[in-house]
């Protein structure tokens, strides 16, 4: 939001150019010109991607809920699978996602414990290309994180803590912070995995120390905004959530063994609840809507539906799932519907959203990531098979499945989808897909 009124008033500093040019005595004429000057302006600004261009160019979307608001897709796909429009396979290893603006692709991968930034074209064209800093070379080596596109800057959190700013039309690095080192970051057994938020100029990561659970960091130079005193449980591998209630901004994210919300503005700590897995793992950004707050977590634990109180301050418990169990592949709640895939539970489940109450459980493919868009689900499970799937009366159906063969490694990185193209990377190679109709 804070990108879009940015850009509304570059916009609007264009209009006050016009006026101070036409010095019109009619008042017709001069509302005859102003109504050509808004189409001019609002043409450049579509021209030149402003605003709605980077809301989107983060985490799983425009709200870090996996939905894209994307129309006229594909409703079937041919038998023979998407049709590729390009691919690139000189990536290093990496689970992160790709971001997508009007005219550019993002993407870190590691090579030899040192991380890079690619910038792409839509055509798959490098652009450039930086190393901002080391990354995981132990288990499961690769990049975890995913960039965040704000005022034309890439943030993004290292494997070790470290945060990183760079140039996005140059990728020249602008400043990093050591978390570890400023903050008493504590590194987990697979590194640390934290996609930034930014909001209100401010953006949001998590030492998850003994001290210090979260920081707000200026985006312009690093410098610290706020910080939050610590809770239990430290780290986990999980991006925040912003959410907002009675007007109340509350960065929330998972640790180890809770669930967490803080005060946007001024990183007071508001409230915790239980949530943890034999692994002490939770990969999985929190979902808001309403009021309500979901979260789900693997290896049998499931997910907790959470009521906001009315301040924002507080939370109770309304009910508890332990089927759709999900480690690293998040979840979609979609109307009256929460949609995802099990981990230990190796099915899909959709969830009534106010009662927990399974409606639906099937197996149109393995377990793995979800995403919607365009009234259907994308699913894209670590047994490499990307699939499309309607929620029907009758239950979650697949439409349309094939396999992705090109890459290596895991299959864990989350799909995006951007102006009828699926985005999609599996290890050292990113893929481009048509999804028009």
């Amino acid at each position: 939001m804070i990108v879009l009124v940015l850009d509304l008033l570059t916009c609007m500093s264009y209009v006050h150019i016009f006026q101070q040019r036409f010095h019109l005595a009619d008042r017709k004429l001069m509302n005859i010109h102003m109504k050509r000057t808004w189409v001019l302006v609002l043409s450049f600004c579509m021209l030149t991607g402003m605003s709605i261009a980077q809301i989107s160019s983060q985490w799983r979307g425009e709200n870090r809920d996996g939905i894209y608001n994307e129309t006229n897709l594909l409703k079937e796909w041919p038998e023979d699978g998407l049709k590729l429009l390009w691919s690139y396979n000189e990536l290093g290893s990496g689970h992160s996602s790709p971001i997508i603006t009007h005219d550019r692709i993002f993407i870190p991968d590691q090579k030899d414990s040192i991380g890079y930034a690619y910038a792409f074209d839509l055509a798959g064209n490098v652009i450039w290309k930086t190393s901002y800093g080391t990354e995981w070379n132990e288990d499961y080596p690769g990049t975890r994180s995913t960039f965040t596109l704000y005022n034309n800057k890439l943030y993004i959190l290292t494997a070790y803590s470290v945060a990183v700013c760079l140039d996005a039309t140059t990728g020249n690095k602008i400043w990093d912070v050591d978390l570890k080192k400023k903050f008493g970051s504590i590194i987990p057994k697979f590194g640390k995995v934290e996609s930034p938020l930014i909001f209100d100029d401010k953006i949001i990561f998590t030492p998850a120390g003994d001290s210090i659970a979260m920081v707000a960091l200026n985006p312009a130079n690093g410098e610290t905004i706020w910080e939050s005193v610590g809770i239990e449980g430290n780290g986990s591998f999980c991006s925040p959530q912003l959410i907002e209630v009675a007007g109340k901004k509350i960065v929330v994210n998972s640790f180890a063994n809770v669930i967490a919300g803080f005060d946007g503005n001024t990183g007071e700590f508001l409230w915790k609840h239980p949530q943890s897995n034999k692994y002490s793992i939770n990969s999985n950004t929190p979902i808001f809507k309403d009021g309500y707050l979901y979260s789900t977590t693997g290896s049998g634990t499931g997910g907790v539906m959470l009521k906001l109180s009315e301040d924002g301050r507080s939370v109770t418990k309304v009910w508890q799932d332990s089927l759709l169990d999900n480690q690293m592949g998040g979840a979609v709640w979609y109307k009256s519907m929460i949609v995802g895939s099990g981990d230990k539970n190796k099915s899909w489940f959709v969830l009534d959203w106010e009662t927990g109450v399974v409606k639906f459980k099937s197996k149109p493919i393995g377990i793995g990531v979800v995403i919607f868009a365009d009234d259907h689900f994308y699913g894209y499970s670590d047994k490499g098979e990307l699939a499309l799937m309607k929620l029907t009366d009758e239950g979650l159906g697949l439409v349309s499945k094939m396999k992705i063969t090109l890459g290596s490694d895991q299959h864990w990185s989350h799909p995006a989808i951007r102006n009828g193209v699926l985005y999609l990377r599996h290890g050292d190679t990113l893929m481009a897909y048509s999804l028009k109709q």
